[in-house]
């Protein structure tokens, strides 16, 4: 894809859900796209207002690589932007990438989640240093920036 179709398409899933519902409802399914380590696709399921799952699958250098956490969300450390809500993270989780030899690491995951008001879009960034545990003891890191979509959002129980 060239880098101005990028642009359009990135664009549009802003624009698009300006005057949807709220966002990140306990029990919502969000899908979008993760730009960094992997470079693909990313999913989230929010278990309550503090616990999520996240998914990701993508590329990294001509390699599928994913990964699965658990994370929690401590929506009460920031302050509120004036327009949508600033939600730090913390997780763990499994990491792995199919190379010749494929890998599986530990993610430590930390993060910072942005949604606006009234929109079921969220927009994060994350940095992930990773304990790779197999086919041989190493770090390395993960990181990037995001955008997920929440699917059938609710205006009445939307994460404060």
């Amino acid at each position: 894809m060239t880098r101005w179709k990028s642009w359009t398409v990135l664009g549009a899933l802003l624009a698009l859900p300006a005057f949807a519902g709220a966002q990140e409802s306990p029990g919502q399914f969000g899908l979008g796209a993760f730009v960094g380590v992997p470079f693909g696709a990313s999913a989230k399921y929010i278990i309550d207002r503090n616990l999520a799952v996240d998914f990701a699958l993508g590329a990294q250098e001509h390699d599928i690589d994913g990964h699965l956490d658990l994370l929690t969300h401590f929506r009460d450390l920031t302050r509120r932007p004036a327009k949508g809500k600033a939600a730090p993270y913390l997780g763990i989780g499994a990491k792995f990438r199919d190379r010749p030899q494929t890998e599986f690491g530990v993610r430590f995951v930390g993060g910072l989640s942005l949604t606006l008001s009234n929109s079921p879009v969220e927009l994060f960034l994350e940095v992930a240093p990773v304990l790779r545990l197999s086919p041989e003891v190493a770090a390395d890191a993960d990181g990037g920036i995001g955008l997920r979509y929440y699917f059938g959002a609710r205006k009445d129980s939307h994460c404060p």
